[in-house]
């Protein structure tokens, strides 16, 4: 998911760049957004009571230090949430969740005799609903959004 923070809405407005409508592949027009502190509660909740969520949060991005690099390969699992500051665009808020997903080998077209990670979805059941405190907007086509998406945020209560 792509993470908005405070430091992002201006006006009650926030600007999603066009690259990331694209990559998140919005080709039904609509995008959700979801009051962060509302649903971090709920992911929370869903940690702790059922263990269906291993952890969730923003990605940070850098580059690890020697000691994150020996806490990895020591298997407690920061990998998961550090990515490198070339896909700092993205913005990325990632849920890690706890049960296996399939995983398949395919052919890397690019590179003859590699293989690519080809891994299924996983579906989360909250057992909540987020209408409380998500909504969906539509998203003009990316011929009308050339710059980004220009959203507006309800006022929050």
């Amino acid at each position: 998911m792509y993470t908005v923070r405070e430091n992002d809405i201006v006006g009650n407005t926030v600007k999603i760049p066009m690259r990331m409508i694209r990559e998140f592949g919005c080709t039904d027009g609509w995008i959700g957004v979801v009051q962060y502190d509302s649903f971090a509660r709920l992911a929370d909740r869903h940690i702790a009571e059922d263990g269906s969520i291993y952890a969730h949060g923003p990605i940070s991005y850098g580059v690890p230090g020697p000691k994150l690099i020996c806490e990895i390969f020591e298997g407690i699992p920061h990998n998961l949430v550090i990515k490198t500051p070339k896909y700092a665009y993205q913005k990325e808020y990632r849920i890690i969740g706890s049960r296996p997903v399939e995983c398949r080998l395919l052919p890397d077209e690019n590179h003859p005799g590699c293989k690519i990670e080809k891994y299924d979805h996983a579906e989360l059941d909250l057992s909540s609903s987020l209408a409380d405190f998500s909504w969906k907007t539509s998203v003009p086509s990316p011929e009308e959004a050339q710059d980004g998406l220009m959203l507006e945020l309800p006022r929050r209560v």
